[in-house]
């Protein structure tokens, strides 16, 4: 497949979200540079979690107050019972410290960056305003279409499982999830695009409980997206031949000229039917599964 191939099939791709871009009905203020603005909040975002301290219930769901003068709280910063975390994150040529906590890792699996996900969350600014909330979530959203922050911070955690007694006067509900805080600059958010309570340049704080998940395969190559990728790479950053397509959004993993599809395809089974992952072989002396190596087909 050439490369103007892939880049109609990597545009069609994106076309499917266009409909719930991030940035929607946002009133949009004139663009700062990238880590100019940066430098400003992360010094607000620290001074903020040295002066407030969380309060966390049997539920996971937390309470931010801060701390008056003389208080004896101990900060968000200092507390050990949740421990702050931050992760690295490269974008728009900015290294971004996220921080975020970990309440609960979950029992489950991880979902990637392209999966869909069942979450309860709610969202606050750094002055405490409430501008999202939703606690009892119907559906499940795609992760990819969400904001960057997100996609960078939920694959960290892993699901619950769910529990339907039978004959229980009690609804069915999940137990064992992960939950967390995100601590996100504007940059990995809305950026100068404002919505809603959302001012351009605000820096977002989020809670959330990671219920379920669906791993999907966006790309339609008939390999998950969870399985575009090897341990301790995430998606986004690999790509078997070096076309600057990630596998997950590249439907010809290898650039021999032959969808990664019709490679996995069963041979001479009717109706079609296409190996499992595990099952994929491998070319005849070869270590890399068909679909990865291009000197087989």
């Amino acid at each position: 497949m050439n490369r103007i191939s892939k880049a109609f099939c990597l545009v069609s791709l994106l076309t499917i979200f266009a409909a719930c871009k991030k940035d929607d009905g946002a009133n949009v203020a004139p663009p700062r540079d990238y880590t100019v603005q940066y430098a400003t909040e992360k010094v607000e975002i620290e001074d903020y979690l040295k002066t407030h301290y969380i309060t966390v219930d049997a539920n996971f769901d937390v309470v931010f107050t801060k701390i008056q003068t003389g208080g004896t709280q101990t900060s968000i910063w200092d507390q050990t019972q949740y421990p702050l975390q931050s992760k690295i994150v490269n974008s728009n040529n900015v290294d971004y410290t996220v921080y975020y906590i970990v309440l609960s890792e979950g029992i489950g699996q991880s979902p990637t960056r392209a999966d869909n996900v069942l979450t309860a969350y709610r969202g606050i600014l750094l002055d405490g305003t409430q501008f999202d909330y939703t606690p009892f979530p119907q559906t499940q959203s795609p992760l990819i279409s969400s904001i960057e922050g997100w996609q960078e911070i939920i694959p960290l955690f892993k699901t619950g499982e769910y529990i339907d007694i039978p004959n229980s006067p009690d609804p069915p509900s999940f137990q064992n999830f992960g939950s967390g805080i995100m601590f996100l600059p504007s940059g990995l958010g809305y950026y100068n695009s404002g919505r809603g309570l959302i001012s351009a340049y605000d820096s977002l704080i989020f809670t959330f409980k990671l219920y379920d998940l669906e791993y999907t395969d966006l790309d339609g190559d008939g390999i998950l997206n969870k399985d575009e990728t090897v341990p301790g790479t995430d998606i986004d950053d690999y790509d078997t031949d070096g076309d600057e397509v990630p596998n997950y959004k590249d439907a010809d993993d290898d650039g021999d000229g032959y969808f990664t599809k019709d490679e996995i395809t069963i041979p001479n089974s009717d109706p079609v039917e296409y190996y499992e992952f595990d099952a994929i072989p491998t070319c005849n002396g070869g270590t890399l599964k068909k679909h990865l190596d291009p000197s087989c087909h």
